[in-house]
Order: C-alpha cells, then structure tokens, then sequence
C-alpha cells in the first residue's frame, strides 16, 4: 500500500480557489465532529497525470449525510441526500459535490441495487472497480494532501495499466 506522498501542492495547483476553500471548510467541519474525510476516485486519478478534474467525490469515515446538512447552510448549497446509500449531494451555481459515507456493498445478484453498510476507508476503496480509481487523499488537517493507495493504484497509473480489483467490477 502506498501511503505517505503528499499530494497537497497538486490540489492547490489543479483545483480552483473556490473549490479549495470549500474542502477546507468541509475537511474542518469533519475534523469538528470527529470524522474522516477524503477525495476519492477519478479525480484522485486525475491529479496524478497532472489533469484537472472537477469530478468531487468525498467519502468520509463517518456520516455523509451529517456532515452535509452541516455544510450546506454554511456554504449556500442546494443539498440532497440519498439515506439508502448513506450519501449527499451539495450543489454550487457551476459544481457539485458528493459526499459518501465509506462502505462495504453486497449485492443479492448482479445488476441490483447493493446493500450498504458502513466500512473503513480501505475497504470502501477495496470495493472500487480499477486500482486506479481507488485512491484517496487525505482532507484532516492533520495529514492533509497524503495519498492513500492500498490497491497499488499509483504504480499501475506510472506503468500504465489497468488493472481490476475483483472479478465483480464489471457485474456490480
């Protein structure tokens, strides 16, 4: 697992100055309750080949739709939530933002909706469809900017593969 590259200079490069004050507000209010949070998935991705990419996928190790209701008033967004799924929606005049609660998935056979269930970040990761779309980084003050990559992402990114994480990603 990669662990310890600190992606924070590509977050202040890529992504605009709105969008950066908006994930700290959000990366503070999880630090005030105790959650979790991170950037997810293709924008991850994305900011790893130096592209910009304005696909905001947060997940947070905690409850998504808390911690939504939380910021909206705040930041003047239109929110809607999914309870189902454990996920909201916060939305801007030109973006959105959706925040997920980390979780585990099973699926009674494939093509339907899954059951969800809260999980750790590696695990919500692990789930993902290709390595390099499961990594996260780190929102928390504390370790802002640091890349978590448990699926070895990263290094199928340097070499240009794409790989699978589990013979289900094309069924789920």
């Amino acid at each position: 697992m990669t662990r310890g590259i600190n992606l924070g200079l590509k977050v202040e490069r890529y992504l605009p100055q709105q969008i950066q004050e908006l994930l700290g507000a959000i990366g503070k209010e999880a630090n005030l309750s105790g959650q979790r949070l991170y950037l997810v998935g293709g924008i991850v991705r994305d900011l790893l080949l130096n592209h910009p990419n304005f696909d905001l996928d947060l997940v947070t190790e905690g409850d998504a739709i808390v911690l939504a209701k939380r910021i909206a008033p705040l930041t003047k967004a239109k929110l809607l939530v999914h309870p189902h799924f454990g996920t909201a929606k916060l939305s801007y005049d030109n973006f959105s933002i959706d925040i997920a609660t980390t979780r585990n998935e099973t699926y009674a056979k494939p093509g339907v909706l899954p059951t969800v269930t809260p999980a750790n970040i590696s695990i919500d990761l692990f789930r993902r469809d290709f390595s390099i779309n499961a990594m996260a980084i780190s929102l928390n003050g504390d370790d802002y900017g640091i890349l978590i990559d448990p699926c070895g992402g990263k290094s199928d990114l340097d070499n240009r593969l794409i790989r699978i994480l589990h013979p289900n990603s094309f069924h789920d």
